[in-house]
């Protein structure tokens, strides 16, 4: 199967560059091919599945990770049955997605927020991790935003984002992000690359170059988060400010408004009203 792996995981480069979505497909099919071994897709059976969840199993995977590269072999039968009409999936996702606990969004504490920025004294990177924070943009998203993108002189200053599968979305910035992402674009060198953000050697910066950013300022400010973890910081914000949900999830670019949900149950405004409410007419629940 290595032949139609390499041409799935192609494809996913050509859909999508700026993705890792790809890289990921690539080291998933390596593993399911070092464990089942590289035989012909139509001879992969469902005990090929259940051999590939126990090996991993065994070597200590998390379900999460185990159902996500699951998944992966799973769209690549997908991926191949435009032209192999007779092919059979052999992923049964009720006999082969493992439970997995739900995690709930965690946000960044205000007081890990002024630290971790407390440390910053690059205006690009306090612009970078800005745009995480107070606009939810996503690691991938802020490597590729273009200048191009950028409307920055509207009464409503916006950007056009390319999200998970290139899905593009409006986000606005707050007078906070645009301040320094301006501030940023004064001090920005004139090149012909068009990111937004540039590496000192000029180009746009890679993901990887900007988790590595992440992880010496959290060091420096000697605080425990991740670039997604402000992601979930806005929109939790948004949902304690009674923002709507479907708002929420325009903002943020989720395809299903389930995800989003999440943020709700964090946060749910009207739960903790009632909840405190009820508190104060009942007898014995008052200190």
């Amino acid at each position: 199967m290595l032949t139609e792996a390499k041409q799935f995981v192609n494809w996913a480069y050509l859909r999508n560059p700026s993705a890792r979505t790809w890289k990921d497909y690539s080291y998933d099919l390596k593993l399911f091919m070092q464990i089942v071994g590289d035989k012909p897709v139509q001879e992969i059976s469902i005990r090929d599945i259940d051999r590939f969840i126990e090996v991993q199993s065994e070597r200590g995977a998390k379900p999460r990770t185990i159902n996500r590269r699951v998944k992966t072999v799973s769209s690549l039968f997908s991926f191949l049955a435009a032209e192999l009409q007779n092919l059979v999936n052999p992923v049964i996702p009720k006999r082969h997605l493992l439970r997995t606990p739900q995690r709930l969004p965690r946000p960044v504490p205000q007081v890990d927020q002024e630290l971790f920025f407390g440390v910053i004294k690059d205006p690009r990177d306090k612009a970078i991790f800005t745009l995480m924070l107070r606009c939810g943009l996503r690691i991938a998203e802020v490597a590729g935003l273009k200048i191009e993108n950028l409307y920055l002189k509207e009464a409503k200053p916006r950007m056009q984002v390319f999200g998970k599968n290139a899905k593009e979305r409006t986000v606005y910035l707050s007078s906070q992000a645009l301040t320094l992402l301006k501030a940023y674009l004064a001090v920005r060198p004139v090149v012909e690359d068009g990111h937004v953000f540039l590496s000192y050697q000029l180009k746009g910066l890679s993901t990887t170059a900007i988790h590595q950013h992440l992880v010496k300022y959290r060091d420096l400010a000697c605080v425990k988060l991740t670039a997604h973890q402000f992601r979930h910081s806005f929109g939790c914000n948004l949902i304690q400010e009674r923002v709507p949900l479907i708002t929420v999830q325009k903002l943020m670019g989720h395809s299903w408004v389930q995800t989003t949900m999440n943020y709700v149950q964090v946060n749910d405004p009207e739960v903790e009203d009632d909840f405190f409410a009820a508190t104060h007419r009942m007898e014995g629940w008052q200190g």
